[in-house]
C-alpha cells in the first residue's frame, strides 16, 4: 500500500539533476547554502539550493523537473539521501556569477523573489540574515519545490557511474545499486543532469521518484529548535575544529585517557561489567600495542602481528579493543597466510594468556551503529562482543553529573553522538541541523 503524499505520481518526463550535497566544512562559520533542502521554510513551501554556487547554465533553463540529493561514497559512487520534485526555477538562478564578489543584480532578483514569496524564514529568521554576509552572497535559492523528501533510515540506495572502476562498490548489494551505463561521474562539477532523451540511465533514475518504499512517510518538515538533543545545544569543542569526529586514532587515544583516570575508575568498572568483565582497579591501557610474537614457532602455528588499538590488563583480565569507526574489520593479511586481524589479536592474547596463568582474555570491537562489521570468520565472531558507541553514549549520557564539569570529557561524550545514528546519512543530517540551529540562533 502507498504511503500518504507519496503516492503522487510525476506528470511528466523532466529532467533530473543530481546534486552532490556534504561537500566542505560544516563549522558555523561556514554554514553551507544547501542546508536550507532538508528543511521547509516557515511559509510551508520547499527551497532548494544547487551546489556549488547555486546557479545553472542556461541550456538547462526550464528543463528540469526532478531532483536527487546525493553524498559521495566512493569514487564513481554516490549514495542517494533525498529527493526533490516539481520544481520550480528562481529568478536569478540561470545566471553566470560575478567573480569578484556580490553580484548586485541577482542578489536584488533574489530579493524581490523572498519579498513576493512573503519572506522566506527559518524558525523565523529571514534568509537574507541567515547567509548574507556568510560565504557566496548572490544567490540563495535556485528551485522551489513541490515536496522534498529523504529516504528511510533503513533503506541504501547507490547510484554508480559508468567511469566507477569495477570494484568500487563490490561489496554492495546489487539491489541496492543503480548502475548507469553513459554517464560518468563529473571530475569537479557538484551536479550533474541527465535528460528523458538518455535513454536507460534516465529510465533507471526517475524510477526511484516513483517507489514510494523508499522515501520517509511524510515530506521534511520545519527547523524545531526547541526540541533538539544535547548535542545540537552545546560548543563547538576540538573535535569539532579539528575535523577529528571521525578519527579512530583520536577516540582510541581519547578513550585511553580517560580510562587511565582516577577519577574514572569507578565509571569504566561499571561498564565493562555489564559485558561480563570484572575490571580490577589496577589496570593499565596501552595503545598501539604490536601483536607480534617473537615465537617462529608459534608464529608458524599461530599467526601474529598488526598493532591492538587499546589493550587493557589488569593481571586477571586481558582485553582486547577494536576501535572500528570507518575501517574493515575482515582486513586479510598481507603475508599471505590468509589471517584477519582479528585472529592475529586473539592469537597474540592466548599466548599472552599463556605465559600469565589466570588471566581471561576478552575480546571486543567498538563500533558505530551505522557501520556495524559483520565478521565473516564464524570462530571469531564467537570470541568477540561488538559495543556500539550508542552503548557508550547511552551509559554515559545516565552518569553525567559524574563528569560535567570535565570540559574534556563532555567534549569526547557528545562527539560520540554522530557515531550513535543507525544510519550515516542521519549522523550527516542531524550534523547539518546542528549548524543551521547555531546559525538561526546567532542571527534571530
Amino acid at each position: 500500500m502507498k504511503t500518504q503524499q507519496n503516492a503522487e505520481e510525476p506528470i511528466s518526463k523532466a529532467g533530473i539533476v543530481i546534486n552532490r550535497m556534504y561537500v566542505g566544512d560544516y563549522l558555523s562559520e561556514n554554514l553551507g547554502h544547501e542546508v536550507i533542502n532538508f528543511f521547509k521554510a516557515d511559509n510551508g513551501r520547499h527551497y532548494i539550493y544547487l551546489n556549488a554556487t547555486g546557479n545553472f547554465a542556461k541550456e538547462h533553463e526550464n528543463k528540469i523537473g526532478y531532483m536527487l540529493f546525493v553524498k559521495y561514497y566512493d569514487k564513481g559512487l554516490v549514495e542517494v539521501i533525498g529527493m526533490a520534485k516539481g520544481l520550480e526555477e528562481v529568478p536569478g538562478a540561470n545566471m553566470s556569477l560575478n567573480r569578484s564578489g556580490v553580484d548586485k543584480e541577482i542578489w536584488e532578483m533574489q530579493k524581490d523573489y523572498i519579498d513576493k514569496e512573503g519572506g522566506i524564514s527559518y524558525a523565523g529568521v529571514s534568509i537574507l540574515d541567515i547567509f548574507n554576509n556568510a560565504e557566496q552572497q548572490s544567490i540563495f535559492i535556485t528551485y522551489k519545490a513541490d515536496k522534498v523528501y529523504r529516504i528511510k533510515s533503513s533503506i541504501r540506495r547507490f547510484i554508480r557511474f559508468s567511469n566507477a572502476d569495477e570494484n568500487r562498490g563490490s561489496n554492495l548489494p546489487t539491489d541496492e545499486v543503480i548502475q548507469l551505463g553513459e554517464h560518468k561521474q563529473a571530475k569537479a562539477s557538484l551536479k550533474q543532469y541527465i535528460y528523458p532523451s538518455d535513454s536507460s540511465d534516465y529510465d533507471s533514475l526517475f524510477a526511484l521518484f516513483n517507489d514510494s518504499s523508499l522515501w520517509e512517510d511524510k515530506v521534511v518538515d520545519e527547523v524545531d529548535v526547541d526540541n533538539l538533543s544535547i548535542k545540537s545545544q552545546r560548543k563547538v569543542s576540538i573535535f569539532d575544529i579539528c575535523k577529528i569526529q571521525n578519527n579512530e586514532n583520536c577516540f582510541s587515544d581519547a578513550l585511553k585517557y580517560f580510562m587511565k583516570q582516577s577519577e574514572y575508575y569507578e565509571l569504566w568498572k561499571e561498564f565493562f561489567a555489564k559485558y561480563g568483565i570484572d575490571l580490577q582497579k589496577n589496570f593499565t591501557v596501552a595503545r598501539e600495542e604490536s601483536a607480534k610474537i617473537e615465537s617462529t614457532e608459534w608464529n608458524r602455528k599461530n599467526p601474529s602481528g598488526g598493532r591492538v588499538d587499546l589493550l587493557i590488563r589488569d593481571g586477571e583480565n586481558i582485553v582486547v579493543i577494536e576501535n572500528k569507526i570507518k575501517s574493515d574489520i575482515n582486513t586479510i593479511a598481507t603475508d599471505g597466510d590468509d589471517s584477519t586481524q582479528l585472529n592475529r589479536y586473539v592469537n597474540y592474547v592466548n599466548w599472552l594468556v599463556k605465559n600469565n596463568e589466570g588471566a581471561k582474555p576478552h575480546f571486543i570491537i567498538l563500533t558505530p551503529s551505522y557501520n556495524s562489521p559483520t565478521i565473516k570468520d564464524e570462530n571469531m565472531a564467537k570470541m568477540y562482543s561488538i559495543i556500539k558507541y550508542a552503548d557508550l553514549y547511552n551509559f554515559l549520557e545516565e552518569h553525567l553529573f559524574g563528569f560535567y564539569n570535565d570540559a574534556n570529557f563532555v567534549a569526547f561524550f557528545e562527539a560520540m553522538h554522530r557515531h550513535t545514528h543507525k544510519n550515516v546519512n542521519d549522523y550527516l543530517y542531524y550534523e547539518m541541523l546542528e549548524k543551521f540551529v547555531r546559525r538561526i540562533k546567532e542571527r534571530g
